[in-house]
């Protein structure tokens, strides 16, 4: 017996009374097409149940990485906070953003960047701006330096991707780092050292923005329970005798640290003979192994996020939103 033919592009086209181009144009969400031909043509699609297939959604990736790049279609870089020129010096802003463009047009589409709250603009503004342009894509830079972030716009135009764990409002999916997976593997690290009481210096406006993260996968994996939260602090005392005074009452014989130190203290750190080992969970530098969290990675699988939902035509705040959330790699500089 014949299977059942699935529903056909060209079947809703007919439903809806349109062009099939315009019916892909509005079940993409795309701004060009009026707002009461999108609802028509997606209600013709529920009621023959029509779905994207992923084969054509391939076939496009291809004629998109085959054409020039001014040519292809584009989703937004949005910068949600923070000034254009401090981004445009920080290493890990440049990282993030290259690997986000790079990664999107091994997809086969053009990425531009924008910046909220700079020069005036607005979430209301940079809206307009984007559906102006055709832009339907969104991906969010990770909202640093905040506890939390809100935009306020109509988001069934956009399919959307935020790069971080901090807090959003409204919450989509997101890439970030998988902290707590981080902080476990540095603990097992200083164990296998031989570190029987490491020590956690942890930088505490981090911890906020991530809920305690940290902390609560060095506590949760410490050798000695019962000892696991006096063995925490945030940051170092300000003097080295102070330092040196915390380190002989706790007894500690390495350290794992939440952010890196500077290289001053860690020269001075490395003078004493207590001290086995010392890692970091924050993008290890030369000398100090530790997690490296892949943050281009991270941004990579963010503009994934977003471009899968544009191939299944899907817009809007996700009701169960996904977190992806990669294990960063271990480095040890010997």
């Amino acid at each position: 017996m014949a299977g059942i033919q699935p529903c056909s592009l060209m079947k809703v086209a007919r439903e809806a009374c349109v062009a099939a181009s315009t019916a892909s144009l509005a079940l993409r969400g795309s701004p060009r097409v009026l707002p009461e031909t999108v609802e028509r043509v997606k209600a013709a699609a529920k009621r023959l149940g029509y779905s994207a297939d992923p084969r054509v959604g391939s076939l496009m990736a291809r004629i998109r990485m085959a054409k020039e790049i001014h040519d292809r279609e584009r989703i937004a870089f949005v910068w949600v906070n923070g000034l254009k020129e401090d981004r445009l010096r920080d290493r890990f802003s440049q990282t993030t953003v290259a690997c986000a463009k790079r990664r999107a047009e091994e997809l086969g589409w053009a990425m531009e960047e924008f910046w909220l709250g700079s020069d005036g603009m607005t979430p209301a503004r940079l809206e307009k701006v984007l559906l102006t342009r055709g832009i339907t894509g969104v991906v969010f830079s990770s909202p640093l330096a905040v506890h939390s972030t809100t935009v306020d716009w109509n988001w069934s135009h956009f399919a959307s991707a935020l790069i971080g764990n901090l807090e959003f409002h409204p919450p989509l999916h997101r890439a970030g780092h998988h902290h707590y997976q981080n902080m476990w593997t540095a603990v097992e690290k200083l164990r296998a050292a031989g570190c029987a009481r490491p020590a956690a210096v942890l930088f505490e406006p981090h911890q906020l923005h991530m809920q305690g993260i940290h902390q609560a996968a060095f506590l949760a994996n410490y050798p000695l329970p019962r000892q696991a939260l006096s063995m925490v602090r945030f940051g170092l005392p300000e003097s080295r005798a102070e330092t040196l005074a915390w380190l002989e009452k706790v007894k500690a014989d390495g350290l794992v640290f939440g952010m890196n130190p500077s290289e001053e203290t860690l020269h001075w750190l490395r003078t004493l003979p207590r001290i086995k080992c010392m890692v970091t969970v924050d993008r290890p530098e030369p000398g100090l192994p530790g997690i490296n969290t892949q943050n281009g990675a991270i941004a990579a699988d963010a503009v994934d996020l977003v471009i899968a939902q544009l191939h299944r035509n899907e817009r809007g705040v996700p009701v169960s939103p996904i977190s992806v959330l990669p294990e960063g790699v271990w480095e040890d500089f010997g």
